[in-house]
């Protein structure tokens, strides 16, 4: 029964990574996933064979068969293991992770040793089937631009080298600990000299993926600003302990990078959006401009008048995908107008045709608009 129910759970995953796996990582877990399964089975073939006075020499070969068998499992589990992120790219590299606890990386999680773009790939083929907004035809589309931006993080070696910080993302689905002050920095190589800009990053909901510091890092090296991007389980940043967990990453980062206190830039997308609000609202006189991408705006947080009153006059840019059915374009829209009547500089952006997921479908294009703004943001300082 024990080896029935592992064969159900094993046996699809990992026909599906032989499949379908876009990594060599993934195709050598479908390799281990076969060979866990073949070898118990072939054992007891075996020693049945050589329980039996005829079928002796064929209980001989069957051994060697399982000890090429158990060989072939235990060499693509050290490989496997000794290629796995250690989450330490070189000493000079622009990305790195950072703890504001005594928390540290875990390379040896399971969650790590399969890579994350495997498991955004299976999430692609499950989640049309759990949500009913996300039809097989989106995930289709969506993986395409996706995955082809794991294939770019996987040629480059600090990014592969990160692994993955989604495991505590399932801790927080599973009730265990996960707020263990992990953000994502990354300091443009090529800045001027002097203190820096910096963005403070709210990931969305299922966790802080890779590719969001991947295309951020496009911008902090055109635009020469910092990204701190802090992981907080599933992004439920109105939970205890989120805008916390933002600030404190901050306040770290302040530590370990010269940044400009006058041009902190706080931004977010989807759920993020929870925590932009709130930090927006609880410490105005940090941020000096807001950044909702895609976003979620609570009413009980953005038409009060206390947050109002605390952005007239200062910029906030807003992009949005104008067929996103998760955050309806009228809903974004809605917010907008009621920010522009308060006063609050809005520059808003619609990007026609596209979904809940233009961050990565139209990257090069909203990075450019985001570093304009940024620019306009500090020719308006200067000119003051």
């Amino acid at each position: 029964m024990l080896y029935a129910g592992f064969s159900l759970l094993v046996g699809p995953l990992s026909l599906w990574l032989l499949l379908n796996a876009i990594t060599w990582t993934g195709r050598a877990l479908a390799l281990i996933g076969w060979l866990t399964l073949i070898l118990p089975a072939s054992v007891f073939l075996s020693r049945r064979a050589a329980s039996t006075h005829k079928l002796k020499p064929a209980g001989r070969r069957w051994n060697r068969f399982n000890l090429a068998l158990s060989l072939s499992l235990t060499g693509l589990i050290i490989a496997v293991l000794l290629t796995t992120p250690k989450g330490k790219p070189e000493t000079d590299s622009p990305i790195s992770h950072q703890f504001t606890s005594s928390s540290q990386f875990r390379p040896y999680h399971l969650t790590n040793i399969i890579p994350e773009a495997e498991q955004i790939n299976l999430g692609f083929t499950i989640m049309p089937y759990l949500d009913p907004i996300f039809n097989r035809e989106q995930a289709q589309r969506v993986s395409g631009f996706t995955l082809d931006i794991y294939r770019k993080m996987e040629r480059e070696p600090n990014f592969r080298e990160l692994g993955t910080v989604l495991g505590w993302t399932y801790d927080e689905v599973l009730g265990q600990p996960f707020d263990v002050g992990h953000y994502y920095l990354y300091r443009p190589k090529n800045h001027s000299d002097g203190p820096l800009p910096a963005i403070l990053f709210l990931h969305g909901s299922l966790g802080n993926f890779k590719p969001y510091v991947w295309v951020w890092s496009q911008l902090a090296e055109e635009a020469g600003v910092v990204i701190i991007a802090p992981s907080f389980g599933s992004g439920n940043w109105l939970g205890p302990g989120g805008p916390e967990a933002a600030l404190a990453a901050l306040s770290h980062a302040e530590n370990k990078v010269d940044l400009d206190s006058e041009r902190i830039y706080l931004a977010g997308i989807s759920n993020g959006g929870l925590g932009v609000s709130k930090l927006a609202e609880m410490e105005a006189k940090t941020f000096r401009g807001l950044i909702y991408l895609s976003p979620v705006m609570p009413a009980d947080i953005v038409m009060q008048s206390s947050f109002l009153d605390a952005w007239r006059g200062k910029p906030v840019l807003i992009i949005t995908g104008q067929t996103d059915r998760r955050i309806p374009l009228e809903y974004v829209q809605q917010r907008s107008r009621q920010f522009t009547t308060a006063g609050v500089d809005v520059t808003e952006i619609v990007y026609p045709e596209e979904d809940h997921f233009l961050f990565y479908a139209q990257s090069e294009a909203i990075i450019a608009d985001i570093a304009g703004w940024l620019a306009a943001q500090t020719a308006s300082s200067e000119a003051r």
